[in-house]
């Protein structure tokens, strides 16, 4: 073969090759095939990481809640256990000690930060693949209690159907409240939670300290409760400096002449509309455990109920323009040094306030003088010495126009037809009493039958008919329903978000209309308590409880 002949038949072996090589690279099939291996491994690869990420985050989530838990309990200042410890067991118990990596723990004297350090460690399945042998993350948490500036005001009915007919309402009251007073107070060692104690019946009675501190017409000097005009209900605070009309001196329930706090036998229940007794008077701002339980404990029960009054009050002494009264008090020694600047400001971020209204009934009439016998000269006179009374009558014919009623007939006189005499003068001795001095010391109804029905006539019917139209002229009565509307108004106001107050009622066995006023005015459904069985102590205490509970809640912070 010669040369030629074996380079051609070489160059068409090369020809033969380049053409078949060309053919395969232009030859797609089979690429799928390539493609989806690639995809499937890239599936597996992903699908294994999901799986690892699911059991990492399975233990993360359980760790996360065991910590949260530990740290909460250990946080509380009424924890009796070491912090360490209850935060180790709580890990042990759940089987997960191993990822506890540390305890830290920050004391002072009234608050409490306990931090856990866990670290989640799930050794990975799938991620090994790539390097990622074990899955490593962080399930720390960090609680703390910390009893921040808290102005907590009680509002606790009084009135007399907290003891009518032998009931123990008031008797439990004073127990739950006791107890409310010592959770709340308990490690309080900084003073940061002041309580303010405000009773109420169908007034609220200041006791001279406080009443000093407004401008409170004197008219008389004979209590120190202050009614208030409708429009005083649309506002938080109460002026130091406006004037507040005293309440009058109203007795609208005695038949009898005398009302009982001025009655010589001593016997009996108040039953002035404004019971001034100091043992229901407000105490403000008080921090010591005894004299607060000490001032529940001798509360009294009588009278009407004003809710709408007492929660007046109750938000009136936590308003920022209440800080002059409290600066005045501490001045006086009667409020401690530690709650100079209280009722500090609405918006302050340190600050709860806590408003606990509390009542067994429903707002009743207030009783008021009409505005011609709420001050000035009367036409009643009397005799120091024995209380004798005269009273002059100007549409009986002169000159025999003075009525004088002997003091021994004071009892019967109101029944008798014979029971004084007219004369053409005032006796001698006798002075001209006020209107409220006289009602002072005599109920309306005696006044009215007494000083007019059977002076004015001997005929048994007429007479009554007279004594019944001076009871109606003397006096007037806000009724229950502008009451309640007056209520609506002070919850509403207090639970705003411009004041947000904290506002928590408790039905004490209240008929339907309490129940509702005070369900309205808490700030929420889980704010108000409807205690069903008011004889049985522990309800009550219940609901004071919870209250107090929620008032030194924990809270997470990271």
């Amino acid at each position: 073969m010669s040369a030629n002949t074996i380079a051609d038949h070489a160059t068409r072996i090369k020809s033969r090759l380049f053409v078949r090589a060309l053919a395969f690279h232009r030859d797609e099939s089979g690429v799928l095939i390539i493609f989806g291996l690639i995809i499937f491994v890239l599936m597996l690869m992903i699908g294994g990481m999901a799986v690892d990420l699911m059991r990492y985050e399975s233990m993360r989530v359980q760790l996360q809640s065991t910590s949260d838990r530990a740290t909460l309990a250990a946080a509380s200042l009424t924890q009796a256990q070491g912090s360490q410890a209850v935060v180790t067991d709580y890990f042990a118990k759940a089987g997960l000690s191993e990822y506890l990596q540390g305890v830290t723990v920050v004391n002072t004297v009234n608050f409490r930060q306990v931090s856990a350090d866990v670290e989640t460690r799930v050794p990975s399945l799938f991620m090994q693949m790539m390097g990622v042998n074990v899955l490593v993350g962080p399930a720390d948490s960090t609680a703390e209690e910390d009893i921040s500036e808290v102005e907590i005001t009680l509002v606790l009915d009084i009135s007399g159907s907290m003891v009518s007919g032998g009931s123990q309402k008031l008797n439990n009251l004073k127990l739950a409240a006791s107890n409310f007073v010592d959770t709340v107070l308990t490690g309080d060692i900084e003073h940061k939670i002041s309580i303010t104690l405000v009773p109420f019946n169908g007034q609220v009675v200041l006791g001279n300290e406080l009443a000093a501190n407004y401008n409170i017409t004197t008219q008389h000097t004979f209590n120190t409760c202050v009614d208030f005009a409708p429009a005083d209900f649309s506002v938080s605070g109460i002026s130091t400096t406006a004037s507040l009309a005293r309440s009058d001196v109203i007795d609208p329930w005695s038949s009898g002449p005398y009302k009982n706090r001025v009655n010589p036998s001593g016997t009996g229940t108040e039953t002035n509309y404004c019971s001034e007794d100091n043992r229901n008077k407000v105490h403000a701002y008080l921090r010591d455990p005894v004299a607060l339980k000490a001032a529940i404990n001798g509360m009294v029960g009588a009278g009407n109920t004003s809710i709408d009054i007492g929660t007046k009050w109750g938000l009136a002494l936590m308003d920022p323009g209440s800080q002059s009264v409290i600066t005045n008090m501490i001045g006086a020694g009667l409020v401690p040094a530690d709650f100079a600047g209280r009722p500090f400001a609405y918006d302050s971020i340190s600050t709860a306030k806590i408003l606990v209204v509390m009542s067994d009934g429903e707002n009743t009439d207030q009783h008021q003088f009409n505005a011609a016998y709420k001050s000035g000269p009367s036409p009643v006179y009397r005799r120091a010495s024995d209380g004798a009374l005269a009273i002059f009558h100007s549409t009986v014919a002169a000159p025999n126009q003075y009525y004088v009623i002997p003091s021994a007939n004071f009892y019967s006189s109101y029944q008798s037809t014979t029971m004084g005499a007219w004369q053409s003068a005032v006796p001698t001795g006798y002075t001209n009493l006020t209107w409220p001095q006289l009602f002072n010391y005599h109920s309306v109804n005696w006044v009215s039958r007494a000083l007019y029905g059977n002076a004015l006539s001997t005929n048994s019917t007429t007479r009554r008919n007279i004594a019944n139209i001076w009871i109606g002229t003397f006096r007037t009565a806000t009724i229950p329903v502008t009451k309640d509307t007056r209520l609506d108004s002070v919850c509403d106001l207090a639970k705003s978000p411009a004041l947000g107050v904290r506002v928590f009622s408790i039905a004490f066995e209240a008929p339907v209309a309490g129940q509702v006023v005070l369900h309205s005015c808490a700030s929420s459904d889980g704010d108000y308590f409807a205690v069903q069985n008011a004889e049985q102590a522990a309800e009550i205490d219940s609901a004071f409880q919870m209250i107090a509970r929620q008032i030194t809640s924990l809270k997470l912070t990271q």
